[in-house]
């Protein structure tokens, strides 16, 4: 509720009201105009990717040199770690069963086929973000992982998390009784620098397979200046994942940045 009233457009909103109620003040003027500016940079390209780079640039694509060596990994002590990325609530294409976010799709899509190029097992982890009576993410993930060509003893599913930090620790509790340390975790690019960390400090050695990324890869144009609500959209999870990159800085004791 907090991150919804602060993050745009919610807190752009409140701020373009208060200047509203105070217009004919000064600063009322100000805080109106402020708003409605910072709204439109918000919903520019460049803007945007200024804010995602930071976060997506930290760690490459996967080479396919990589991929090459991990198809020689020795049996056993290598796996693919997939982070769930939300749940699509009683989905009526699907008869109303509970299926994948655009994101957790997209993570699930690049797991499968790295699971099928390089012959490794596959962890998909995450809770009932929804409700108890939902399908965890972990099992929905699963499932689809089976969908795309993965085999069934493959793929595992992790079904108690419930954040970053949560998957991280279960998945250690999980892989360390199978000799597991070392693996190739699979999220959207802007969450990746978050995400090793976190697994970092359970002692994984992390390989990171980001995927999904939010930055535009060509060249900028005059509709670049355009606002877009979906570069809005992009934007505001670009903050608010700078906002847990903080909020574990503080919750889990972390004095050095997840990038540093």
């Amino acid at each position: 509720m907090v991150t919804l009233l602060l993050l745009p457009p919610g807190g752009l909103i409140l701020l373009a009201f208060a200047g509203f109620l105070a217009r004919r003040k000064w600063w009322g003027r100000a805080l109106l105009a402020l708003s409605l500016v910072t709204l439109w940079l918000l919903s520019i390209a460049p803007v945007r990717d200024a804010l995602t780079q930071p976060l997506e640039f930290r760690s490459p694509p996967l080479s396919a040199a990589q991929i090459s060596e991990l198809r020689l990994s020795p049996p056993g002590t290598t796996a693919i770690v997939l982070l769930g990325g939300g749940l699509y609530e009683q989905a009526p294409e699907y008869g109303g069963s509970d299926e994948l976010s655009h994101f957790a799709m997209m993570r699930t899509i690049y797991a499968a086929r790295l699971a099928r190029q390089t012959g490794l097992p596959v962890y998909a982890t995450g809770g009932r973000p929804l409700s108890s009576a939902s399908e965890s993410e972990g099992a929905v993930m699963r499932r689809w992982l089976l969908q795309f060509g993965v085999a069934e003893e493959q793929a595992f599913a992790e079904e108690a998390s419930e954040n970053t930090w949560q998957n991280a620790a279960y998945m250690w509790q999980m892989l360390q009784s199978q000799g597991v340390s070392h693996i190739v975790l699979v999220t959207s690019a802007w969450h990746m620098p978050r995400s090793c960390w976190c697994f970092e400090q359970q002692g994984f050695e992390v390989i990171a397979a980001p995927t999904d990324y939010l930055t535009q890869q060509n060249d900028y144009d005059a509709r670049s200046l355009l606002p877009d609500a979906g570069t809005l959209a992009s934007s505001s999870l670009a903050l608010h994942e700078y906002l847990g990159l903080g909020w574990y800085r503080l919750r889990y004791a972390a004095w050095e940045w997840p990038w540093n």
